[in-house]
């Protein structure tokens, strides 16, 4: 059980009202629950939060600021595609668990809808093989007329970011062909595919260039190399994606770096059984560990350097030596991480949250946001990736509750 005192970080003295907060009940439709008491109650209220936010195109509504009261005018087209990958991954694990049959029926029919809207977005780019996803570009390739004009640099981390959007697609689409059959999404798949193949072949032309879309490929060309082993060219391919991750590990901008190549890694090293690894997980996670995150940070969410954090534990599990010693200390620091950062789960009838000594935001807009993940003491925001980002963590740290749900059920 955890402790309903993890919550009272969020308790200060002086009010600020806030206000200008929409109303509209249309924007959300919010799902009453009731209040968490385990890991389990936490991923229900991530879920409901996201399934909330699901338009009728697909995607989602992306970012608020409690502050204004309003959504912001920022999209990704990445977190976009991640959060139907992150209900995929939800309804897995309900599904594996036999938990929730009703609630994973509603998540399976957002992730078929996420898959409708992003097959819709998918678009050919001049003589590239396959398709990627765009908010840029019409279906027959060509410049959105309101999209903005765009430099040369722009233009290529647009690219990047449509490739990384494209892997996370996929992924999405192989879980839900894989564990439903349905073959409504196959052509598409394989136009993704196509796509993602090219360009990490092209990528591994200039290994040096390190380029940021690689590990959402490795990722997904793994999971694609489970499902259907068969694929020659996969097989070919995945061997010296590995290498250009493992030969030299790539300097890390920020946590999602690290937490990502973490989850492609393990995904890698969960079939290959390879001690190649075990040391690249132990040397990235000692850099953040003793560089980057040294110090627990109690003013921020820690979802994604705790989602990073128990990956790396699981490639090191049961090793000895300095991989035992690392894998502790990821482990232990991960549930730090994890567990603080559920006081910055909004929960269902909360009021207000704290902004920092003294100081607290009021408004009753914060009702209609239950499972919202809001990004620190002092960002009084929320958007579909952290709350995404807080979900997948939790279904880590979810056993212990699973092992007392099957224990209930045996003694009735």
């Amino acid at each position: 059980m955890i402790r309903k005192t993890l919550l009272t970080g969020l308790f200060c003295c002086f009010a600020l009202t806030l206000s200008g907060c929409s109303k509209d009940k249309k924007e959300t439709s919010y799902v009453q629950i009731q209040q968490p008491d385990t890991v389990l109650d936490y991923l229900t209220l991530s879920a409901h939060f996201l399934l909330n936010q699901q338009q009728p195109n697909g995607f989602f509504k992306y970012e608020y600021d409690f502050i204004t009261g309003k959504y912001t005018n920022w999209d990704n087209i990445i977190h976009q595609t991640r959060t139907g990958y992150t209900l995929m991954r939800y309804y897995i694990f309900l599904m594996r668990n036999n938990i929730d049959s009703p609630l994973a029926s509603t998540i399976l029919s957002s992730v078929s809808n996420a898959l409708e809207g992003y097959s819709a977005s998918s678009v050919r780019h001049n003589s590239m093989p396959g398709k990627l996803i765009s908010f840029y570009y019409d279906n027959n390739g060509i410049s959105v007329p309101d999209a903005p004009k765009q430099s040369a640099k722009n233009k290529i981390e647009r690219l990047e970011a449509e490739i990384a959007a494209t892997a996370f697609a996929l992924i999405t689409e192989l879980y839900y062909w894989s564990h439903t059959s349905d073959t409504s999404f196959i052509e598409i798949q394989k136009q993704w595919c196509d796509a993602l193949v090219y360009h990490a072949q092209q990528a591994l032309k200039t290994p040096e260039q390190r380029n940021p879309f690689m590990t959402y490929i490795w990722q997904a060309l793994s999971i694609y190399a489970q499902i259907d082993p068969t694929d020659w060219k996969i097989n070919e391919l995945l061997p010296k994606i590995d290498a250009y991750f493992l030969t030299q590990p790539r300097y890390m901008d920020n946590i999602d770096d690290y937490t990502w190549d973490m989850i492609a890694a393990n995904q890698r090293y969960q079939t290959t059984q390879q001690l190649s690894f075990a040391n690249f997980a132990a040397k990235q996670t000692a850099k953040v560990l003793e560089d980057m995150y040294a110090q627990h940070d109690t003013t921020v969410n820690s979802c994604a350097l705790s989602l990073g954090l128990v990956e790396a534990s699981l490639i090191l599990t049961g090793k000895t030596g300095d991989y035992a010693r690392i894998e502790q200390t990821a482990l232990g620091r991960s549930q730090l991480e994890y567990y603080s950062s559920l006081k910055y789960t909004i929960l269902p009838n909360q009021a207000w949250i704290a902004l920092g000594p003294g100081r607290t935001l009021h408004s009753q807009d914060f009702k209609r946001f239950a499972g919202a993940s809001v990004f620190g003491m002092h960002k009084p925001q929320t958007n579909i990736a952290l709350v995404g980002m807080c979900l997948l963590n939790g279904i880590r740290f979810s056993q212990k509750d699973i092992k007392e749900l099957k224990q209930k059920a045996g003694r009735e």
